[in-house]
């Protein structure tokens, strides 16, 4: 079911009736029938395999959970040195059990994702969220593990918020300790809540019809389908254009489903902190797809980076290189690692490696040339701290973020490598961009362009007014609230004509771009 559908709409009313008029301690079992539902209509066959890792993984945490407490226990009536022994035969027994969980489940997400690499002739089509449950059910095994949060004990609970329905489209990555114990609190109806939910579900609805949908054509035109020789001014438009096509795509969607959750009563965790308002390639990161990178940091970055080797590592930097060395060398290979399975989680193409490979590579030299950047800064007398300085660095971020786009997007790497250097050696000048020839190619039909572009220009106006009001701190739903009952009604009204005209031009349902994954 789509997002934006009727059946959707006709279910989600469905759900909530359901959920406010039954008895609230039975409002989480509503969730789980609902969740359920979803998961059927999207395919019978794939309910296996969340069942099946959402099992193992409840038991695995029960069993850690019960290693954990019993070592708790013996830690009152044991010697220092008998106890020391005793945790150590606790970690083997957690490990064999991580080592055991990871390969079933990691084993599933990879033969499935994978599969066409190793069997050119061979086609899974992937059960519908695998990418998104499997790395929270991996989360909320670790937390276990590490004692962060007690193990579950009732199996359907536990399964009503693996498998809550919004999450399972496009993310994001919740976290038992947060989502998992809203679904076990009872939620009266409130209307604020509705509101809300309503206003984002209209606003990520903007994103993705106006403008992310409009866009799509264009940019496959452009990046996918044009001639290597293109010259460079409309390559660097077309990236522009996957650039605010893929965040309205992907940010929309995740404001829908915030919205929905929220007319449940429930708060999921933040995805997006207006990323295009970044500093530096390490903050863009820390503000897009923020689950994933949260994820990432907690269960692969940390854990790497303080494993027994790497502390060696930065013990001989220290005593070979200096301090500086010691602390971004672990950090920096860390990173790389990071951003290599970042791409590989995105897919098995070698364009997603390259793509994660440049990213961790970026962020690691402005590690370690960090202390040169700030030597550079002192001897042009450069206030790092300006307001002229911020944005430099906005801007900079920028380009840095959309040369890796190239390789994002550009599934051919030779193609994606000789667009750069057309961008960056045969560039062409702004009359290229609006030859009529061109033109035609970029956005197909004439006759229609002005109409869509106006649609995309005044969606992209709304969305980069309202990021940068909340980047300056700014709440714009309670602006908004505050204002009398024409101008609060106008908002929806606004977002709604914009999503009805676009349905006029879209040449499909394109779905969300982030869904794949």
């Amino acid at each position: 079911m789509s997002l934006v559908s009727f059946s959707f709409a006709i279910f989600l009313i469905c759900s909530l009736i359901s959920y406010y008029v039954i008895p609230r301690k039975f409002q989480w079992i509503v969730l789980l029938a609902a969740s359920t539902f979803f998961y059927f209509c999207a395919g019978v066959g794939n309910f296996a395999f969340i069942i099946f890792s959402s099992l193992t993984t409840f038991f695995a945490a029960r069993l850690a959970s019960i290693f954990n407490r019993r070592l708790a226990e013996k830690k009152q009536v044991l010697s220092k040195e008998d106890f020391k022994v005793e945790k150590q035969r606790s970690q083997q027994k957690k490990r064999i059990v991580l080592s055991i969980l990871l390969t079933l489940n990691v084993g599933i997400l990879i033969f499935l994702k994978y599969i066409n690499v190793l069997f050119i002739h061979k086609t899974f089509l992937l059960p519908l969220g695998i990418s998104y449950y499997t790395l929270q059910l991996i989360a909320y095994f670790m937390d276990v593990y590490n004692s962060k949060c007690e193990a579950e004990n009732n199996f359907l609970r536990f399964y009503s918020f693996v498998s809550f329905f919004p999450q399972l489209i496009m993310g994001p990555i919740n976290r038992y300790p947060q989502l998992g114990k809203q679904m076990k609190e009872e939620h009266a109806f409130d209307f604020s809540n509705m509101k809300h939910g309503v206003m984002l579900i209209l606003f990520g609805a903007m994103k993705k019809y106006v403008i992310a949908d409009l866009l799509y054509q264009r940019v496959v035109s452009v990046l996918d389908n044009s001639p290597l020789n293109i010259p460079g001014i409309l390559i660097a438009f077309g990236v522009l254009m996957y650039a605010v096509y893929q965040y309205a795509d992907f940010s929309g969607g995740i404001d829908m489903v915030l919205g929905i959750a929220e007319l449940f009563g429930l708060k999921m965790q933040e995805n997006f902190k207006q990323p295009y308002f970044s500093t530096s390639l390490a903050n863009f990161w820390q503000r897009w797809h923020i689950s994933l990178g949260s994820w990432m940091r907690d269960y692969v970055f940390y854990p790497f980076a303080f494993t027994k080797f790497m502390q060696n590592l930065s013990k001989w930097c220290a005593s070979h290189l200096g301090k500086h060395f010691a602390k971004v060398l672990p950090a920096g290979i860390a990173n790389i690692l990071v951003f290599m399975l970042v791409g590989l989680w995105h897919g098995p193409e070698l364009h997603f490696f390259v793509w994660g490979l440049y990213n961790g590579i970026v962020i690691a030299l402005s590690d370690f040339l960090s202390p040169a950047f700030n030597r550079l800064n002192e001897i042009l007398h450069i206030n790092a701290k300006s307001r002229g300085m911020h944005i430099f660095r906005i801007v900079r971020t920028f380009i840095i973020v959309n040369i890796g786009w190239y390789f994002d997007h550009i599934v051919d790497v030779k193609r994606a490598f000789i667009y750069l250097k057309n961008t960056i050696l045969h560039f062409g000048s702004v009359s290229t961009l609006m030859n009529r020839q061109y033109l035609i190619q970029i956005f197909g039909h004439i006759s229609n362009f002005e109409s869509q572009i106006v649609l995309v220009i005044i969606g992209s106006a709304i969305v980069f007014a309202v990021s940068l009001l909340k980047e300056n701190k700014v709440d714009v739903y309670a602006k908004i609230q505050k204002k009398n009952i024409v101008l609060r009604w106008m908002s929806y009204y606004v977002l709604m004509a914009l999503i009805i005209l676009s349905f006029s031009f879209a040449s499909g349902e394109t779905g969300f771009m982030y869904a794949q994954y």
